[in-house]
């Protein structure tokens, strides 16, 4: 069965965005609490294309070691059973037993020859986009996320976002 876009999956028909912060604390991951920039915020945005014929030739639990969550309902793998390669492992960041939070959104899109998804997230801090990158990628420890074996990157951009006000005042 396929699951439909509707309930939040991805195309690979995985839940996107499980690692969201609740709506009541995503604008304070989300924005610049004061000083330069205060009520903006940074933000990246990507195109990423899926090799969907090879993910779904992969059997289900293989698809669900790729993510480190189970498919039907979006469990997290256990420690113990969740590869270090997962895409879960590799993208919660703790830095002084705190997880870097970032508010992410994301789109899945599909053409008659290609189909990925536009992620878009956001965050008060810039760096925590770099960090999540370089562990996607191996950079710091040479483990790389195996999602990025069926879905590459083909755009990205950092932004920053002002706020309502900033722009209300550039505008005069």
């Amino acid at each position: 069965m396929r699951a439909s876009c509707h309930d939040g999956r991805d195309l690979t028909g995985f839940i996107d965005g499980t690692e969201n912060p609740a709506l009541e604390a995503a604008y304070e991951v989300a924005t610049i609490a004061d000083g330069a920039g205060a009520g903006g915020a940074f933000a990246i945005t990507q195109r990423w294309v899926h090799d969907l014929e090879a993910f779904n030739a992969l059997p289900v639990a293989q698809q669900e070691a790729v993510v480190g969550r189970t498919k039907p309902d979006s469990v997290q793998l256990d420690d113990d059973v969740r590869p270090p390669t997962s895409h879960v492992t590799r993208m919660i960041i703790e830095e002084d037993g705190e997880e870097l939070a970032i508010y992410r959104r994301s789109v899945p899109y599909g053409t008659v020859g290609e189909h990925g998804l536009h992620f878009v997230a956001f965050s008060a801090q810039p760096d925590r986009f770099t960090k999540m990158l370089r562990r996607m990628f191996g950079a710091d420890d040479g483990v790389r996320d195996r999602l990025t074996e069926f879905s590459v990157p083909v755009t990205g951009a950092y932004w920053f976002v002002p706020s309502l006000e900033a722009l209300g005042a550039a505008l005069g």
